[in-house]
């Protein structure tokens, strides 16, 4: 009876007792199926990237870049899911492993740095490559007008046309090239300009066989494949699949046996 009428006497207090006992073991649950969350993500983030540098890793030979592979290759690491959740595993991973790991990161994002440059080159190339073949046939362009016909368009015409498209965006020029032909037809009706067409064609197809003839050279500084490599052998001594924080990781996020 006793007990019964502390019961009674103290329901409410119990009840509020109850109540805070059980919204700390949900926040207890929350954060902890918070922290197998992003140990989750972390570790298979670490798996992949370790199958992604293999991949950067085979574009290295002993003839140097494989260009078109870097070129076609896909970002090393978009979100760096360590650098957003290391500090939840502070007391959780013995030191050496968390130097390890953010030797990891630090290795796969100067790779990814590496690759990011090769890219810009091999844009900014094929930028400047466009445009010297833009340059080229517009002198073909008037070279061929004066060839057809040097009364239609003055000289000074034809340098300012010139000016002017190469400095205007490709949708300008054909529009800039559509307004020549048409003055050029009104100032001399007679002009033949399917022997223009066929002069400069003729031209510019054997232009263009000789630039895809490789006769242009896209510079590749040396620098980028000896820090890849450096950062390779350094990536390679790690091996973080073996150490003890990456197994902590993996238990935590429940993807191996206890």
């Amino acid at each position: 009876m006793e007990l019964f009428d502390f019961l009674k006497a103290n329901w409410v207090n119990l009840g509020l007792i109850l109540v805070g006992l059980s919204a700390v073991w949900i926040y207890k649950m929350q954060e902890k199926e918070k922290l197998r969350d992003a140990a989750c993500m972390i570790v298979l983030q670490i798996n992949e990237l370790q199958k992604r540098v293999q991949e950067i890793q085979s574009y290295i030979t002993n003839q140097g870049l494989n260009l078109t592979a870097f070129y076609e290759s896909l970002p090393l690491i978009d979100v760096n899911y360590w650098n957003n959740y290391k500090h939840l595993f502070v007391r959780k991973i013995d030191n050496k492993s968390y130097d390890s790991i953010n030797k990891f990161y630090q290795y796969v994002t100067s790779m990814q740095e590496q690759q990011e440059l090769l890219r810009n080159l091999q844009r900014n190339y094929f930028y400047v490559k466009q445009n010297a073949i833009c340059n080229v046939e517009i002198s073909f362009i008037i070279e061929t007008l004066k060839e057809v016909d040097c009364s239609s368009v003055s000289s000074n015409q034809l340098q300012s046309f010139f000016q002017e498209v190469s400095t205007a965006s490709a949708e300008k020029q054909s529009e800039i090239f559509t307004n020549l032909v048409k003055q050029i037809e009104q100032n001399n009706p007679d002009i033949d300009m399917s022997r223009f067409w066929s002069i400069y064609q003729s031209k510019r197809k054997r232009f263009i066989s000789i630039t895809n003839g490789d006769s242009l050279t896209p510079y590749t500084p040396e620098q980028i494949s000896s820090t890849l490599q450096s950062l390779l052998k350094q990536y390679a001594l790690l091996e973080i699949a073996g150490i003890e924080g990456y197994r902590t990781l993996c238990k935590i996020a429940k993807m191996i046996d206890k």
